[in-house]
C-alpha cells in the first residue's frame, strides 16, 4: 500500500513539475508559457484569437470587446449559430466546423462574466 502512494506521488510530481519549471511557468500546460499565453487558464496550443484582442477563442466570448459578456455577444452568437464563423468558436476551431452545441456550453459557462485571463494583455479590459 505504501509503494502505491509512493509510486503515485511520484507520478503526480513528474505530471505537476513540467508547469512551474523556469520562468515562465505554463499552469495550463498547452506548451505555452504563461505570460505569452492568450489564454492562460484553458489549453490552447494553437492560440487562436479570431478578434485580434490578443484574448484567445477559449477564454474570449465577448465579442462587442466592452470587457463583459451578456446580452449583446449573445445576439452576436446568435447570428453565427450553425453557421462557419470562427469568431464564435468557443471550443478549437476546426476548418469547416459550423457554431454549434459545444460552443454554445462554452458561451453559457461564460454568461455574465469577463474574458480572459491573458498573460498578453493583464489587466486590460479586452482581456484581463
Amino acid at each position: 500500500m505504501r509503494l502505491m502512494i509512493t509510486a503515485a506521488m511520484f507520478a503526480f510530481l513528474l505530471w505537476v513539475t513540467p508547469a512551474f519549471a523556469g520562468s515562465n511557468p505554463d499552469l495550463d500546460l498547452d506548451g505555452v508559457g504563461d505570460t505569452i499565453d492568450n489564454c492562460s487558464e484553458h489549453p490552447n496550443s494553437d492560440q487562436d484569437d479570431t478578434d485580434a484582442d490578443f484574448c484567445g477563442n477559449l477564454c474570449d466570448a465577448d465579442y462587442e470587446q466592452n470587457g463583459s459578456i451578456g446580452a449583446g455577444d449573445f445576439n452576436g452568437f446568435r447570428s453565427g449559430w450553425l453557421l462557419e464563423e470562427p469568431l464564435y468558436k468557443g471550443t478549437q476551431p476546426v476548418e469547416g466546423a459550423l457554431v454549434g452545441a459545444g460552443d454554445f456550453n462554452y458561451f453559457r459557462s461564460a454568461w455574465l462574466g469577463t474574458p480572459g485571463p491573458s498573460g498578453t494583455t493583464p489587466g486590460t479590459v479586452a482581456c484581463p
